[in-house]
């Protein structure tokens, strides 16, 4: 297991590879791993009992204790670590935003579009 929190996002939603791009432009201390649900393997699957409906549905945070949290929580778990973003942490913490959080992800490709590939980030030397 990877001693970084890993994103685990939908590689060919516009709207969560824009959001992967401006988290991994501004974690400037590579605090995470960014993976699309696409290239995440049978065995972790398996572990957390996952579809690919439900990990395509959410971002997902893998902490490097191996639990999961999903939504806005990871959301405001990935928040809490970037410096700049603390403050606005509380805002994904609520049954309002879960809402939200919710309509716009089931309708996400209606509304930003999709890619034709999946979108990888890489780390930079690599």
């Amino acid at each position: 297991m990877s001693q970084k929190p890993r994103v685990v996002y939908d590689g060919i939603c516009n709207v969560c590879t824009g959001a992967v791009l401006f988290l991994n432009l501004i974690d400037r201390s590579h605090a995470f791993e960014y993976e699309p649900f696409q290239e995440v393997g049978a065995e972790m699957r398996r572990k957390f009992g996952m579809s690919d409906r439900e990990l395509q549905g959410r971002m997902h945070l893998i902490q490097p204790d191996g639990s999961l949290i999903s939504g806005p929580a990871a959301i405001t778990e990935v928040c809490e670590c970037l410096a700049p973003f603390k403050p606005v942490c509380s805002l994904f913490s609520s049954s309002l935003a879960e809402r939200i959080y919710d309509f716009i992800a089931s309708r996400r490709y209606l509304l930003f579009g999709c890619r034709e590939s999946c979108f990888v980030v890489r780390e930079s030397g690599s």
